[in-house]
């Protein structure tokens, strides 16, 4: 099986989660090519690859514009095939219905036009200390709300490592069933 990742991500957290999956789907006897979103060009073959991944992280609540500007532009083709999105926003992790989270895919999904087989929302991270001092006042007044560490001393990661690994599984299982 081939499958291709592509990721958009700011501060690394959302690269780490891709690689992470690209590592389990390597692990498990698979290919798994890894592209960053802002280098993906037209000449990306998708349909050389059996099974796609999508990893977006979420800012001023919305999704990287390059996997928007990517789920865009090869909508037809994600649709006719099995693909997963993973949406990383600190939302998944403070809070307890994910409603919030939920709305962010859901808005990516009426932009792009793009329907994933499956979704998963995964929490990131909180680097504090690589924030300058207005950026930590942001994060912890306007984003976090009360709802998290406003420790600005220490960097917080909230990705759920199992709930990845399980999601990596269970798509994967998904698309070695399509294949017979």
């Amino acid at each position: 099986m081939k499958v291709l990742i592509v990721c958009g991500t700011t501060e690394g957290q959302t690269r780490t989660i891709a690689e992470r999956a690209a590592a389990q789907i390597r692990n498990l006897g698979h290919e798994a090519r890894l592209y960053d979103s802002s280098d993906v060009f037209d000449k990306l073959q998708i349909g050389a690859f059996t099974a796609i991944v999508a990893a977006a992280s979420v800012h001023q609540q919305v999704h990287q514009e390059t996997v928007t500007a990517f789920a865009t532009a090869h909508r037809e083709q994600l649709n006719a095939k099995l693909t997963a999105f993973i949406s990383v926003s600190l939302s998944a992790a403070l809070e307890s219905d994910g409603l919030e989270a939920q709305g962010y895919v859901d808005r990516f999904m009426t932009e792009t036009g793009w329907r994933p087989t499956k979704t998963l929302l995964l929490a990131g991270a909180l680097r504090y200390t690589e924030y300058d001092y207005f950026k930590q006042q942001i994060v912890k007044y306007t984003v976090l709300k009360g709802r998290g560490s406003s420790n600005t001393r220490r960097d917080f990661e909230y990705t759920d490592w199992e709930a990845l690994s399980e999601f990596v599984d269970s798509f994967l299982e998904m698309v070695a069933r399509a294949q017979g």
